[in-house]
């Protein structure tokens, strides 16, 4: 595996493969597994959980890790493309990213939605650019519309609870928060529980509708699986007889 950019990029059976390595390592440490290894970690965007629980993965599997972060450099990093280098950053992200890399075996990206343009978030035009400037194995750690790594967890935890693949309801609910959210959890979310062949429901307010590239691809997953995805904004129809209830704000598109 060199990337792991998007679930939906793997099959069934290789998903399957992962969770059980996953329920191997836990029931059987390995900690001399990465020996030798380090994992770069290039966060243009804050984090608590997915910062702590690589780096502690890294250690529990006999590795190493180091973070990068634009408000960590002494220079400053540039993001933005096509800018003259004449400001107060140092650096650009287009020459760090290659240097970053050579100093790890992996490395872990996350970039959040700027949400200044729906259709370049839709697109992950700043992953994928930066995906461009990595020649070793990357991991995907939250970009602008996706979350893989959150939701493979989340897979893991329904299969640890036992909660019904087939005929498993599984709602996705809009929350408020006073902030306006991206997409990538919501996204990655609905996706991946249709990947997984449950019966999903994503019930939010009117004007809160996921993009229909979104919606398109959870409901191509839920065709292959055996799934259902559908959107409304019913409560009580929604809520009824749900398996899991997922709560995540995100922000209406109509904001951007």
């Amino acid at each position: 595996m060199k990337e792991f950019n998007d679930l939906a990029e793997f099959k069934p059976a290789q998903i399957a493969e992962l969770l059980q390595l996953a329920k191997q390592l836990e029931e059987s440490p390995e900690p001399r597994a990465l020996e030798g290894k380090v994992l770069a970690l290039l966060f243009l965007s804050p984090s608590l959980r997915t910062l702590a629980s690589f780096q502690a993965a890294m250690t529990r599997l006999g590795g190493g890790s180091f973070v990068i972060s634009p408000d960590m450099s002494i220079h400053g990093l540039e993001t933005r493309p096509g800018i003259v280098m004449d400001g107060a950053a140092a650096e650009h992200i287009r020459e760090a990213v290659p240097v970053i890399a050579s100093y790890g075996d992996a490395i872990g990206i996350r970039a959040f939605a700027e949400r200044r343009n729906l259709e370049d978030d839709l697109a992950d035009k700043e992953y994928m650019a930066l995906r461009k400037l990595c020649d070793i194995p990357l991991i995907n750690m939250e970009s602008a519309i996706n979350h893989p790594c959150q939701s493979l967890a989340d897979w893991k935890t329904m299969d640890d609870l036992g909660i019904p693949i087939n005929g498993g309801k599984f709602v996705l609910t809009w929350a408020f928060h006073p902030r306006a959210l991206p997409l990538a959890v919501p996204a990655a979310t609905v996706h991946m529980a249709a990947m997984r062949g449950m019966n999903v429901t994503v019930l939010r307010p009117d004007g809160f509708e996921l993009p229909d590239s979104v919606m398109h691809k959870a409901r191509k997953a839920a065709a292959e699986s055996g799934g259902l995805v559908e959107e409304t904004s019913d409560r009580a129809s929604a809520l009824n007889g749900a398996h899991v209830v997922y709560a995540k704000s995100w922000s209406a598109t109509q904001h951007y």
